[in-house]
C-alpha cells in the first residue's frame, strides 16, 4: 500500500509529479485544503478554526478552550483515517503531522522556485508581481510558525525527506517541472519505493498512528502537553509540561483513554520538561522594607 507525502508551499505543488504518481499507484490525493475540509465536516469544527491552529494566530481563549490542540489532534485522526483507506499521496505541510515513527512513507520535498510560484499566482489568484511575492512570503512565515509548534526546526529538512526533486528545467509554458525532469523524478521514486520496507508493517505502524491520533483527539481538552506513543494498541502518554496536580490529571488521562476503541492498556509517565520552571520571579531581594507611618 503505497503512502507519499510531497512537501510544498503556497503555489508550489509539483502537479505533473503528482498526477504521475497519482495514476501510477492509483493514488487518492490529499491536498492540505481538502484535509482540512474533511476535517471540518468530520469533527464538526469551523475550516476557519483549523487555519488558524495550523498558522499559529490567535484563538480567542484558547486557554480555555484549547481549540489549537483540538484542531490539530482531529487533523492526525483524519491523516490516518485516509491512510489506512487505502494508497494516498499528501500535497502541502499537514503530513508533517505524520510522527518520524510511521514508517512507509514516501516523502518528497519539492523546493519550486520562487519565479514559479510567483507566476501561478498572478495566473490563479489574479495578484500583481509585488502582491504575489507578499502571499508567498506571509505564507512561507506561517509555515516556519508551523514547524515550531512541531517542535521541528524545518519543514524542508533534507533529512526528513526521501528525495527532493530537481527544478533545474522548468517548462515556462505551464509553470511546471518539464517532462524530462519528471520522467528523471518518477525513476528514481519507483525505484526507492519497490525497494521499501514490506506492507505489513506499513499497515500496522498506520493503525497505531491512527490508535495515537484519535487518543490524542480524546485528550486534546485536558489542555496538557502530551506526547502520545502506541505500540500494537499499548498506549504510553507522556507529560512534558507541569501541571497543578499529577495524580489527578494521571487519573484523567488513563480514564480518557481507555474509553478510545483500540487501545489494550494505557500507562503514563513524566517527560524532560516536567520540571522545567516556566515563569521565573524577578524578587528585588535587595530593596529596603519601608512601614507606612
Amino acid at each position: 500500500m503505497t503512502q507519499i507525502a510531497i512537501t510544498c508551499g503556497i503555489y508550489a505543488s509539483p502537479y505533473r509529479v503528482i498526477d504521475a504518481l497519482s495514476a501510477l499507484y492509483q493514488c487518492t490525493v490529499y491536498e492540505d485544503p481538502v484535509l482540512i475540509e474533511q476535517t471540518g465536516q468530520a469533527y464538526d469544527l469551523k475550516t476557519d478554526l483549523i487555519f488558524k491552529s495550523i498558522q499559529c494566530r490567535q484563538i480567542p481563549f484558547d486557554n480555555f478552550t484549547h481549540d489549537r490542540k483540538k484542531c490539530l489532534a482531529a487533523l492526525k485522526v483524519q491523516i490516518s483515517q485516509n491512510i489506512l483507506n487505502g494508497p494516498c499521496l499528501f500535497s502541502g505541510i499537514l503530513s508533517h503531522l505524520i510522527p518520524a515513527s510511521v514508517s512507509g512513507i514516501y516523502r518528497i520535498m519539492s523546493a519550486t522556485p520562487m519565479q514559479v510560484r510567483r507566476q501561478r499566482a498572478m495566473n490563479i489568484d489574479h495578484l500583481s508581481s509585488q502582491a504575489a511575492t507578499n502571499a508567498i512570503a506571509r505564507s512561507d512565515h506561517r509555515e516556519e510558525r508551523f514547524a515550531a509548534q512541531l517542535n521541528l526546526d524545518s519543514l524542508w529538512d533534507p533529512a526528513r525527506h526521501n528525495m527532493a526533486l530537481e527544478w533545474e528545467k522548468v517548462d515556462a509554458a505551464a509553470h511546471d517541472m518539464t517532462i524530462e525532469a519528471v520522467n528523471q523524478a518518477l525513476e528514481k521514486i519507483r525505484s526507492d519505493i519497490a525497494s521499501s520496507t514490506k506492507n505489513a508493517d506499513k499497515i500496522m505502524h498506520a493503525l497505531d498512528f491512527n490508535i495515537s491520533a484519535r487518543v490524542d483527539a480524546a485528550l486534546a481538552g485536558l489542555g496538557h502537553h502530551l506526547i502520545i506513543e502506541s505500540d500494537s494498541g499499548h498506549v504510553l502518554v507522556t507529560l512534558d509540561r507541569k501541571v497543578m496536580n499529577l495524580a489527578r490529571a494521571q487519573k484523567e488521562i488513563m480514564d480518557l483513554a481507555r474509553e478510545v476503541p483500540g487501545v489494550k492498556s494505557v500507562k503514563t509517565k513524566i517527560g524532560p520538561n516536567f520540571y522545567k520552571g516556566g515563569i521565573v520571579p524577578n524578587w528585588d531581594l535587595t530593596a529596603p522594607f519601608r512601614r507606612k507611618t
